[in-house]
């Protein structure tokens, strides 16, 4: 008898968190974060999100930014690995063309310490997303999750994961 996706994946959640780092829904972060500012991007003209240093869940329905809010997350993420192997910071500075510019500041991190979801759930049912849940829980790292569908049913779920979660509504 073939094992469904959920059973599959329950099986394996290394694979399962690997195959969604491959399709760009989970990132690796080498730090918390405390907060995260956006203006005039995406959806937000102006939007601060503060995030527990624990487990957050960030929910909404389709078009109220969740994902953008991993895209941000990836933006700054993605130049870390700008910075030369010897160093602990670094900075990007641009004038473009007609004189506005752009600087970045970038520091250096370490091991892995945030985990970022995108809609990481959709596939299991609510028995392997407790238990996926848990794993996440058990791995001891910041967690910021996205669910585009926040029932009550789902909002138990989390609590009974994470007796810390912060829920974060975009609706």
């Amino acid at each position: 008898m073939a094992l469904s996706l959920g059973e599959q994946i329950y099986m394996n959640f290394d694979k399962y968190l690997m195959d969604l780092e491959h399709q760009g829904r989970c990132l690796f972060l080498p730090f918390k974060i405390q907060t995260l500012n956006l203006k005039n991007i995406g959806k937000f003209s102006e939007r601060k999100v503060e995030f527990s240093s624990n487990n957050n869940v960030i929910s909404g329905h389709v078009g109220t930014g969740k994902t953008t809010i991993v895209k941000a997350i990836k933006c700054v993420s993605d130049s870390q690995e700008l910075i030369k192997s010897e160093h602990s910071d670094g900075e990007i500075g641009l004038t473009m063309a007609d004189g506005r510019r752009l600087h970045l500041n970038i520091c250096e991190a370490g091991d892995a310490q945030c985990i970022v979801l995108d809609d990481a759930g959709e596939v299991l049912d609510s028995i392997h997303y407790e238990c996926f849940l848990r794993y996440l829980r058990d791995l001891n790292l910041q967690l910021i999750m996205t669910s585009g569908k926040m029932d009550d049913e789902l909002k138990r779920i989390f609590r009974r994961a994470f007796s810390d979660c912060r829920f974060i509504d975009l609706n």
